[in-house]
């Protein structure tokens, strides 16, 4: 399962290298794409005409990592199923692998770490290295979480497990296999294996907001959503800008009715640009 956004060029190549990766076996790579303005659903599903094992859900109207990963696990068949990126940072030649683990193993989960060996997460900038070993310590903490990598987003899993916890997953976000692991309340049996990040992913103020929200949520069972806790932040954040804005616009002489509209559109024009 592969989640995608603006990917037109990686898919042919992702099905080339799915193709040498799992030969020998059974598989289908369902792409769920959020309805990409580059034309990715397109170029998957004229892939598929050819290839039945390439399949392509296109969804309008939706966003979101975590909503597009269940959809897609939820919409397979197989016993096993696998979520990795579309932008090529996770090595393929590692599902064969996972798949072995998961069959003749007794695992549940089978994760690719990217902390598990030293090296392995030399291809992340050192911004987001700081980023993702602290929303680990936080997720292994306040989750409960104990592997190297709860962050990752390159796992393998038995489709059963998913079709289980399922209802208690949360769409909103970027972390679906935290979420997963945490949902699970420590009934699944976990595996790691180790690979080398390649690219140096983009950190924005949405994927931090959909983590926090992630945590709070979690940690209070889900009684308050991820959903709320994202936009609790968001309008805190407002009515900070908003404040120091007029406070600003009146030590410069304004009126306070003027200084309250100016610092309106500003408050408003500043989470615009973080959250957008």
């Amino acid at each position: 399962m592969v989640p995608t956004l603006n990917e037109q060029a990686n898919i042919p190549i992702l099905v080339r290298r799915f193709q040498a990766a799992l030969a020998g076996n059974e598989w289908e790579v369902i792409f769920v794409d959020d309805d990409s303005p580059d034309g990715t659903a397109a170029v998957a599903k004229t892939i598929g005409e050819l290839d039945g094992r390439v399949r392509c859900i296109r969804r309008v109207g939706r966003r979101g990592l975590s909503g597009a990963c269940i959809e897609g696990m939820l919409a397979s068949n197989a016993r096993y199923v696998a979520t990795m990126d579309a932008d090529l940072q996770h090595d393929e030649r590692l599902l064969g692998e996972m798949l072995r683990r998961l069959r003749s193993e007794g695992y549940d989960v089978i994760i690719a770490s990217r902390y598990l060996a030293e090296g392995c997460a030399k291809g992340l900038s050192s911004k987001r290295l700081v980023w993702s070993r602290a929303a680990t310590v936080l997720a292994r903490r306040i989750l409960g979480v104990d592997v190297t990598d709860p962050m990752s987003g390159f796992f393998m899993l038995r489709r059963e497990v998913i079709e289980r916890i399922a209802p208690s997953l949360s769409v909103e976000g970027f972390k679906i296999l935290a979420d997963i692991l945490t949902s699970a309340r420590g009934k699944l049996r976990v595996c790691e294996v180790p690979y080398e990040c390649t690219l140096s992913l983009k950190l924005d103020s949405q994927v931090v907001l959909d983590f926090v929200g992630l945590l709070v949520s979690k940690a209070t069972g889900n009684a308050v959503p991820t959903r709320f806790v994202t936009f609790l932040l968001v309008g805190a954040l407002g009515v900070l800008v908003h404040l120091v804005s007029l406070k600003a616009f009146l030590t410069l002489g304004f009126e306070f009715v003027a200084a309250q509209i100016f610092a309106t559109l500003v408050a408003m024009t500043s989470n615009f640009f973080f959250f957008k």
